[in-house]
């Protein structure tokens, strides 16, 4: 059997665990990272924020100058770690092995707990209920044969998304056109 990885990525995620716990950022512009009186980046920024160009890794006074009416806020590590374990916790279930990226990126690899492809796509649709009703939270799930296809198929349907790629002339297929940037 082929190799199966799914590949989780977080929709907005300090920003979305900032709104599930205070919902009145609900809908509005929010930027987490430095304020804009101080130097320093965008750690992320809701999609509300996005609209506006605003992005991750942006300087916070471009970002500023963008979206002068966005509510700014530092990043509250202890409560993302705290989250990113319970999401673990969900994912853990599903792998056999994990590879974490980030407090809230993982690639999973379920070629031998799933066994088939369709097996694997129930993994990813659990995992992505799971995470909208024990979290409150959303995710883009790619599954595919390799990382670096599971983490394109994940980018294709932001935010909320599930895309698969079952095989590398799917992946050609679908970048062949686009520009370099996307691998």
């Amino acid at each position: 059997m082929d190799q199966i990885i799914i590949h989780v990525d977080m929709d907005a995620f300090y920003a979305s665990v900032e709104i599930r716990d205070n919902p009145a950022l609900c809908g509005k512009p929010l930027i987490i990272g430095s304020l804009p009186q101080e130097r320093g980046v965008v750690a992320t920024c809701s999609y509300e924020a996005r609209k506006y160009g605003v992005h991750s890794a942006m300087n916070v006074k471009d970002a500023y100058r963008l979206c002068p009416n966005g509510i700014y806020m530092h990043p509250n590590f202890e409560k993302y770690r705290a989250v990113s374990n319970q999401l673990h916790a969900i994912w853990n279930t599903y792998a056999t092995a994990s590879e974490y990226i980030a407090l809230d990126e993982a690639y999973l690899d379920v070629t031998r707990s799933a066994g088939t492809w369709e097996r694997a796509c129930a993994f990813a649709r659990e995992i992505k209920q799971r995470t909208r009703e024990e979290l409150s939270l959303t995710c883009s799930v790619g599954i595919a044969y390799s990382k670096t296809a599971a983490k394109t198929a994940s980018e294709e349907k932001k935010p909320d998304g599930f895309f698969e790629i079952r095989t590398q002339e799917d992946y050609v297929n679908l970048i062949i056109d686009r520009p370099v940037r996307v691998l």
